[in-house]
Order: C-alpha cells, then structure tokens, then sequence
C-alpha cells in the first residue's frame, strides 16, 4: 500500500500539472479571441480594360473584433509587374467608423510585416497567400497602409468600401487579379485574421506579344523585354500539352530574326548552333545572342523574332499553342 506522504506528493503533482494546463489553455483562449477576423465579400472589377487605361477595382470587406484594439488597415494587391503598382495605384476606403475617403500609401519593400517572422509584406504574402495560378513569374504583391491608425471597440462588426484605381501599362496580356485585406497588428497570423480572394483571368488590351499568365505556355522568353544585343534564354515546355516532339530525344529551334528594314534573317537548320538542352520532363532551353546568331552588321537592328522547335529531323515541326504558326517576340525596352 502506498504511504500517506506518496499521496499526498502526488496530489500535488496533479495539481501543479492542471495548473500549468489550465494556464496553456487559457493564454491559447486569449490568442483565439483577441485581434479582428477579415473577410473580403466582394470583388468588382471590369474583365477586360484597354491597356494604359486606369483598372477601377472594389472591394467590399467585413471586419469583425473580437477586443479593443489600434491598428492600420492593409490592402495588397496582386499583379503584373510590368504595370509598376508600387507608383501607379491609388487606394483609398470608407467604413462605419470613418467619415469621408481614408488615404493609403504603400509599404516600403522590407518592412518588416506583423507576425511575419521577419518577412516583409510582399515576400509574406507570396509564400501564404500564394499568387492565384499565374504561370509567369513575372507578377508581384504590392502592400498599402491607411495613412491613419484606428481605434476599434470588442465585439463590433464594421463594413469597409475599398476603392483601387491602377494605372495599367500598354502591354498586351492576361493575369488573374488578387487582393488581400489585413491589419498592422494581427497581419496573416491565422486564416481568420485576413482575407484574400483571386478573380478569373482579366484581360489588358494593348499592342504587341500576348503575355499570357493564365493559359500554360509552350514556349517562353526570359526576359520578357530585351533587345537585340541582349541574350535571351528560350524554353520548350512539351510537358504542358501533347505535340509531334513528346517522344524526340533532342529539339532544335527554328528561328527568324525580323529586321527594321523589313528583311526575315533565318537559322534553321539542326546543328550545335540550335541544339536546346534537356531540362527533363520534355522540357528543353536554349540560350542566344540574336545579333550573333544572325550575324548582324553595325546598321542592322531586329525588331522581333518568328520561332518554331523541331527535331533532330526537322520534320517535326512545332508552333504556337501546338501548330505550325511561329511564337512571336517583340524587342523592346523596359
């Protein structure tokens, strides 16, 4: 039989550990019920705009608190590089405990973001929010604070407009759209803590190359805009659709330089010159310099390219989105 000194020791044990237990429980209570839960109920956006238009964009957003708390209100939003949202959005908002239009200005790249683990908001947003499916890397997450901080009351529910106005560039292209709402105290600590939605494909009318981030793409161009004299890297993705090259043990590019005079330079022939390089996975890269490629004299200039890939035959011959037409690339600057 156990002594009445072990029982009581172990009585004490036991409550020491619920003690501990209850205060474990208790400050996860706290981090439940503290902080505000974001939800963004609506997107209004055109689908489709004329390039180097202004995108108007709304968004109705819930905010609901659960302890008194002071804050800056966040709006991200996800978009094509190319169109420099850093410099060339606007955004503003009114809400239940605001009167008239609230400012906001972007958050310098490298700020630190709130519970981000020394992230800054774009790099945070990337990595939870994700970038909604575009294919091309070429996108970026752009943050804004309200110029003011705010005061809100526990247990409050307060609706919020949120007005975006983009000045897009002239490029021609598709992208799905993203947008983020969060707050300076909370940022994306837990999924109720914020909210994000994506839209479908929108559309930028302009003038040149389609840049296309929603549709997979056999063959892509890196950097998306050089000139002749730059090298450029072109890729052969076979792995995104099935083409006359699924079963070629090695592809060669076909290409045409375009000139400013109006003359087509050709190199098509299957030689070291044009032999891409494996990658796997029916993937193959192949790096050049256009102006040697083509041998270009001093007053020769090219305006584009018109390619194709090919195999070790050159009968197997491959184009955009499958057929015989050629991929097109315009150079042009930044």
């Amino acid at each position: 039989m156990e002594s009445k000194n072990i029982k009581q020791g172990r009585g004490r044990m036991f409550r020491r550990i619920a003690g501990v237990a209850w205060k474990v429980a208790g400050a996860l209570l706290l981090l439940v019920i503290a902080g505000c839960s974001m939800t963004i109920d609506s997107v209004t956006q055109p689908s489709a705009i004329n390039a180097g238009d202004v995108l108007p964009v709304t968004l109705n957003v819930t905010i609901t608190t659960n302890t008194a708390q002071t804050q800056n209100f966040m709006v991200a939003v996800l978009v094509p590089k190319v169109w420099k949202a850093a410099q060339n959005a606007t955004i503003t908002f009114t809400s239940d405990i605001t009167s008239g239009d609230q400012g906001m200005t972007v958050i310098p790249a490298g700020t630190a973001a709130p519970n981000g683990g020394g992230l800054d908001w774009p790099t945070y947003l990337a990595g939870k929010i994700g970038n909604g499916g575009n294919l091309l890397p070429d996108y970026e997450w752009v943050a804004f604070y309200s110029n003011t901080s705010y005061s809100v009351a526990g247990n409050a529910t307060i609706h919020a407009t949120v007005s975006i106005k983009i000045k897009t560039s002239p490029d021609n292209l598709l992208f799905k759209l993203g947008y983020c709402v969060a707050n300076s105290v909370d940022g994306l600590s837990s999924s109720d803590r914020y909210g994000s939605k994506f839209t479908n494909c929108f559309q930028s009318i302009g003038t040149g190359d389609l840049i296309d981030f929603c549709n997979p793409q056999l063959a892509n161009i890196d950097p998306r805009t050089s000139l002749d004299n730059d090298i450029i890297s072109l890729t052969f993705d076979g792995g995104v659709q099935s083409t006359p090259l699924d079963n070629a043990s090695q592809v060669y590019l076909c290409i045409s330089g375009i000139t400013d005079g109006g003359d087509s330079l050709s190199v098509c022939t299957q030689t070291d010159q044009t032999k891409m390089t494996a990658l796997g996975l029916n993937k193959w890269s192949k790096d050049i310099w256009p102006r040697k490629l083509f041998s270009l004299t001093d007053n020769q200039h090219l305006t584009g390219l018109r390619y194709w890939f090919t195999d070790a035959s050159g009968g197997n011959k491959v184009g955009y989105a499958g057929t015989q037409d050629p991929f097109i690339y315009t150079f042009k600057c930044q």
